[in-house]
């Protein structure tokens, strides 16, 4: 009986394995891949274009895998992040990138939209969208 125990312990303890993340962004873009610095730009306001000079539509998602795409793409906690977007939403100099619930709505949203960049787990991409960055 304590081994049981003791394994579904160690199973709950155990640290949880992250995904990589794949920045994403419509066929028809022609984008190069994009450093991450650029992609930083990107969702945290700071351009509203592409290297290419496009306009950049970013896409949030709602779901579990937002934590994990800051903290890969910035090094910072969620809370961090949304901290900043109050500040830029409360001194009217922006707003946050607007939120899908989950990967298929991100897929959709991007296949659907030239100017459109988000983020889905790197096992949903395929060949309908262009890759830009890989988070590991």
């Amino acid at each position: 009986m304590k081994a049981p125990l003791a394994a579904l312990l160690a199973l709950a303890l155990a640290p949880t394995a992250s995904a990589e993340l794949a920045v994403i962004a419509n066929r028809k873009n022609e984008l190069a891949p994009l450093a991450t610095e650029e992609v930083q730009d990107v969702f945290l306001g700071r351009t509203r274009t592409f290297p290419n000079h496009r306009f950049a539509l970013p896409f949030d998602q709602s779901s579990p895998l937002r934590g994990e795409f800051y903290q890969k793409l910035t090094g910072r906690p969620l809370a961090q992040i949304d901290a900043y977007w109050a500040r830029i939403v409360f001194s009217g100099q922006g707003s946050p990138p607007p939120k899908l619930p989950d990967d298929a709505a991100m897929l959709q949203m991007v296949r659907e939209n030239e100017d459109a960049i988000g983020y889905i787990d790197k096992i949903h991409t395929d060949n309908t969208i262009r890759v830009l960055l890989i988070l590991p």
